[in-house]
């Protein structure tokens, strides 16, 4: 009988990086091992997954393929690589416990809504985690928020102080379940548990879920502990409840996020289109902006003035529990705390700040170690544009086309986000809010502290922006000095722009439209329609928006009416400003100042002319928070109304001067004439597209340039961002959006870091 010898074994060590801890990696490389009938071990380490297999050459070969087309569902992949050893004999395939040794090159997994495996097992009463608040597996559950440092394991994490039983332990175990190594692996013999406390802190003698539910229906407002932090809930179908809220949180008139059972639910309440259904449901549970139907039962009050609502779905398992026996149907849930402080993670800091405000607290003792609110989205373009980038996005990197140097950039001041940079990865930072308070500060020096940690980042540079009074320059100077650091000054709209380009792993030179409401220019007056071109070391201001008055300096953004008034009386002259209802003493004194230009900073923003044309078409002459007056603005015009004002461009040596002037006479004779204000909004959106494309294109005959990157937070205006793409593309030029960091300020300290990286690395 002829004999077949055994076919030569061959044995590789294959290193894969990217996200590929906390979400079941190794589980998913030990059945392909099997699968393939492959010998070997697979790890975690500081660097990602490190694995050894052996086997015939075919085997291998196919078991490595694998690996570089499939993938556990919240993994990222960034690079498969392999390299052969000698063969040993080796018998079976095991699991190895992590190891951490070297400089973290792993992330820590975002956290991911409740996968549908989980969901079904919350729902069946037949299974032993029917009704559990805190069921997850592999595939979902709190990631970051839980977390201290990588390796991401269970001791790292806020479920150490839960010992396992034992039917959670064996699925820990075993590389065949769904839960084999979910770290915050929990049932309600050996989980968290839930406690509901009255206002003034008593227990309460009823089934926490049941007193929550019960007391949401009859219109009180609650605090609730969730992933990232609390939640202030209340019945978003009653207006009683809704305006309480706005009392007690002094939030005059800024939008509430909804949260709904389902898909189906959010449908009723608002027009949803495929991808925004698809973002609803994804795995971040973002908070989508979506346009509103009509007559909906939402209350008025939670987003007063506007055609959109903010919705999202359920993330956890709490949240589905709070709507399973249908007494709720849409509930406010925003970030519990008083405007303009960080979220409340800790059940006693909840006590203590939200006394006054909450009529009860649902508690849990699973401990938050790191704040994180809901991921803000909207889909701009036909994509997905990050409006707040925060649960389900951090601490994922973000790819910068040019290697950096261990640097930090610390962001602007409004919607504070700071970055980490090393190599080719930028971590960015949850959203820290405005940083203009001690308890804001302190977040922002805790979140740096713990994303230097994970990470093992030690800057040697630190990157701001110009603007001297901003709490996060002068805090960059002082941490520069104490650390003996170079400091990197970098202008606010050169990093706006940069940061799309560097999304888009650009390094080449590009037109710039950065349009927004505040950045201090190098002339040290106040930019924001500006026109640059730039790459990731420098930039020329090509053409920008004719700057005009500030009357009161900073009060002119929370009082709308004094830009519409500076506007026309440095325009159009003092005479032009009367009938259009505003103060009469304060504008006979503004007047005043204006004609002898003292009255307060020039700017050329954006913003704040979207100010005053809203202050003249809306009569908005205050406004409760950031940008009100221009949301309004884009959210009445027709879009029935095709019409436009005059373009006018001034050439000044070799820039060009973009000329309000016209448009602003013609504006004010329709207003006058009585036109709609939706028609008027409408022309004005577009004399913006317009002009700026009229501009961009100078600057492309100029320097032979077609690509336009579009940053700034007025590019959150999905009207305003479809007509420039328009004007653009129509024009022969190739418009670039940001879409995995905001193009407002949420985004500035990634351009940041991208600039500085490019700096030092021409040093």
């Amino acid at each position: 009988m002829a004999m077949f010898p055994n076919p030569p074994l061959h044995r590789s060590a294959v290193r894969v990086r990217g996200l590929v801890q906390g979400v079941g990696y190794r589980p998913f490389v030990y059945r392909l091992a099997l699968e393939e009938s492959l010998a070997g071990w697979v790890s975690n380490d500081s660097e990602g997954v490190l694995a050894e297999v052996e086997g015939p050459q075919p085997r291998v070969d196919q078991f490595l393929h694998r690996l570089r087309t499939e993938k556990p569902p919240l993994a990222r992949v960034d690079s498969v690589e392999a390299t052969p050893l000698p063969a040993t004999g080796e018998q079976g395939f095991t699991i190895h416990l992590s190891h951490h040794s070297g400089q973290a090159r792993t992330g820590i997994p975002a956290d991911a809504a409740t996968c549908p495996d989980c969901l079904r097992e919350l729902l069946d009463p037949a299974d032993r985690r029917y009704h559990y608040p805190f069921l997850n597996c592999t595939n979902c559950g709190p990631r970051f928020t839980i977390t201290r440092r990588v390796p991401y394991d269970r001791p790292q994490t806020s479920m150490a102080v839960f010992p396992m039983c034992p039917a959670c332990q064996r699925e820990y175990d075993d590389p065949a379940d769904r839960r084999f190594h979910a770290q915050p692996n929990a049932c309600p013999v050996c989980g968290p548990t839930l406690t509901f406390l009255a206002a003034d802190g008593t227990p309460s003698s009823a089934a926490p879920l049941e007193e929550t539910v019960h007391r949401l229906a009859a219109g009180q407002i609650l605090a609730i502990k969730g992933i990232g932090g609390f939640h202030l809930a209340a019945d978003a179908t009653s207006e009683v409840a809704v305006q309480l809220l706005r009392q007690r949180k002094h939030r005059a008139g800024k939008p509430f996020a909804i949260m709904v059972r389902d898909l189906a639910a959010a449908q009723a309440l608002c027009e949803i289109s495929p991808a925004e259904a698809d973002l609803l449901t994804s795995f971040e549970r973002p908070v989508v902006l979506l346009r509103s139907r009509e007559h909906t039962p939402i209350a008025p009050s939670v987003a007063p003035g506007i055609p959109w609502l903010g919705l999202f779905l359920p993330y956890a398992p709490l949240h589905h529990l709070l709507f399973a026996d249908g007494r709720i149907h849409a509930l406010v849930m925003t970030s519990a705390n008083l405007s303009d402080e960080p979220i409340c993670i800790d059940n006693d800091e909840a006590l203590t700040r939200l006394t006054g405000i909450a009529d009860g607290f649902l508690f849990h003792n699973r401990e938050i170690l790191q704040r994180c609110d809901d991921s803000v989205m909207a889909i701009v373009e036909g994509a997905p544009q990050l409006l707040r980038r925060a649960r389900g996005h951090v601490p994922l990197p973000v790819p910068l086309p040019i290697s950096a140097a261990p640097l930090l950039a610390v962001g602007g001041q409004m919607k504070h986000v700071f970055t980490l940079a090393r190599g080719l990865e930028a971590f960015q930072s949850q959203h820290i809010g405005d940083l203009e308070s001690r308890p804001a500060l302190e977040f922002f020096e805790h979140a740096l502290a713990h994303l230097q940690t994970t990470f093992e980042v030690t800057p040697t540079a630190v990157a701001h922006d110009l603007h001297p009074e901003y709490l996060s320059t002068t805090w960059a100077q002082e941490f520069a000095a104490r650390h003996n650091l170079p400091l990197i000054g970098i202008q606010h709209h050169h990093a706006h722009v940069a940061g799309c380009l560097a999304e888009h792993g650009l390094t080449t030179p590009a037109i710039g439209l950065a349009l927004d409401g505040t950045g201090f220019g190098t002339d040290g007056t106040i930019w924001g329609g500006e026109v640059l071109h730039f790459d990731l070391r420098e930039f020329t201001r090509t053409a920008h928006l004719r700057p005009i008055p500030m009357p009161g300096s900073g009060i002119a953004v929370t009082q709308p009416w004094r830009m519409a008034l500076g506007a026309v009386a440095s325009l159009l002259g003092p005479e032009a400003t009367a009938n259009l209802g505003f103060p009469p003493a304060e504008t006979a004194i503004l007047l005043q100042l204006i004609a002898r230009s003292r009255s307060g900073p020039l700017t050329s923003s954006l913003g704040r002319l979207f100010d005053a044309v809203a202050a003249i078409v809306l009569h908005r002459h205050t406004v409760d928070y950031e940008a009100q007056a221009a949301i309004e603005l884009e959210g009445i015009a027709s879009p029935d109304d095709h019409g436009t004002y005059p373009v006018s461009l001034t050439p000044v040596g070799d820039s060009w001067i973009i000329e309000p002037a016209p448009m602003l006479a013609a504006l004010l004779q329709d207003h006058h004439a009585g036109q709609p204000a939706s028609h008027i909004a409408a022309r004005f959106h577009r004399w913006v597209a317009e002009s700026f494309a009229a501009a961009a294109q100078r600057t492309s005959q100029a320097s032979g340039l077609t690509t336009v990157c579009l940053s700034g937070g007025c590019m959150h205006n999905r009207l305003l961002s479809r007509m420039l793409v328009q004007e653009l593309e129509h024009l022969g030029l190739r418009p670039l959006f940001h879409r995995q960091v905001s193009p407002g300020d949420g985004g500035l300290s990634y351009g940041q870091a991208a600039i500085a990286a490019a700096r030092l690395a021409s040093l």
